[in-house]
């Protein structure tokens, strides 16, 4: 039978945060929390809105899972977690289940930690209405702290995920031909990520020519054209954990112009990278970035250049003006840097960095974008 010990995420940890919290109990609401307390997927809670799951977990006890009754088999195969609650899509309301084990618990006017930054309005007044003494605080931030260390299991199906993700671009690169349409490359594109272990694509966004200019535009059927550069951020699910790889190239000769561009980028790059050790903030690196691209006459007009990595894409810390965590060996972190110059073109790079004790290691590099690869 599989133990809380068995998962691949830190559920002691979160177990000792849950404990050493204000709350006298957390409930666990979005997939992703739902999947990393769980330590098992249900893909339909991200297409099913109102397929919802629901885990609370109660300081100085066991967690207790609210769900739908048709994936009860599969949760008594897959998790750890042996209370299970069941309710009748369509039938039953979950948010009384869910009010129903907090009265069990003694819980009916306790202080528990939610997360209202998903947990939809309608859902959160239905429970108040079962439980209009419940108080209820806001608790995103408990999780994401626990999620920001990654577990050995982790770091190894992330630096997998990026290094399959990286084999994929370098291998659709050199194929691609000229007057091939952005819809055909990235269908090619897919196909090596799900063949390079992926389970599934989460964004595919390949580009060329003008199309270069737009951070996130889906492929067109725009073709190919001698001299246009190439440039895809793309990212696959690897049990369920996000790869998200950023790489450049160019269909012939790279110019002078854009060798310059591409070389201060890459200067920037690496000193944010070098930034990337224990005791400094995301702000700090953000600030940064600021002052390098001013100094390299980069524009900067972005919210952020670089974040952490899991089960959701934008994990905390970011590198952005706001972040204030500070970082600490065992986190993962992306670095993004880029140039756009919208329906023109655009030049993008995208890497995973370990945080250590020491220097930070970069656990991308399969596919080495030091220089605009020629195809």
């Amino acid at each position: 039978m599989k133990t809380i010990d068995d998962a691949i995420g830190d559920l002691p940890g979160l177990h000792r945060a849950i404990e050493e919290s204000r709350f006298d109990a957390v409930i666990a609401m979005s997939p992703e929390n739902i999947r990393y307390v769980s330590d098992a997927p249900i893909a339909t809670h991200n297409v099913i809105r109102d397929r919802l799951g629901l885990i609370v977990w109660p300081s100085g006890g066991n967690p207790v899972y609210v769900l739908c009754q048709v994936e009860e088999g599969f949760m008594r195969q897959e998790s750890w977690i042996q209370d299970l609650r069941p309710y009748r899509e369509f039938v039953d309301s979950p948010m009384q289940l869910v009010a129903g084990v907090l009265e069990e618990l003694g819980l009916s006017d306790g202080r528990i930690g939610a997360e209202t930054d998903y947990l939809g309005v309608e859902y959160h007044a239905q429970l108040l209405r079962e439980l209009p003494s419940l108080q209820i605080e806001a608790c995103a931030d408990l999780f994401a702290r626990v999620r920001m260390l990654k577990t050995d299991r982790e770091r190894r199906i992330l630096i997998d995920g990026f290094r399959g993700t990286e084999k994929a671009l370098l291998a659709t690169y050199m194929t691609v031909n000229e007057g091939e349409s952005e819809l055909n490359m990235g269908r090619r594109l897919a196909d090596a990520m799900l063949r390079s272990g992926a389970d599934a694509i989460a964004f595919n966004h390949i580009n060329a020519g003008p199309n270069t200019g737009y951070p996130h535009m889906h492929p067109s059927t725009y073709r190919v054209k001698k001299g246009d550069i190439i440039k895809a951020d793309c990212g696959a699910y690897y049990r369920e954990y996000h790869s998200n790889v950023g790489r450049t190239a160019k269909m012939g000769p790279t110019t002078e112009e854009e060798r310059s561009w591409w070389a201060r980028l890459r200067e920037i790059h690496w000193e944010i990278i070098d930034m990337l050790r224990p005791g400094n903030s995301g702000r700090q690196l953000f600030e940064r970035t600021t002052e390098l691209h001013a100094r390299a006459g980069i524009p900067f007009p972005f919210g952020h250049n670089g974040h952490g990595i899991g089960l959701q894409v934008h994990e905390h810390p970011l590198i952005s003006p706001h972040e204030e965590i500070r970082y600490q060996a065992g986190m993962l972190s992306t670095v993004e840097t880029r140039v756009r110059w919208v329906g023109e073109y655009g030049l993008h790079m995208e890497d995973l960095v370990e945080i250590t004790e020491g220097a930070p290691i970069v656990r991308t590099g399969f596919f080495d974008n030091e220089e605009i690869l020629v195809v």
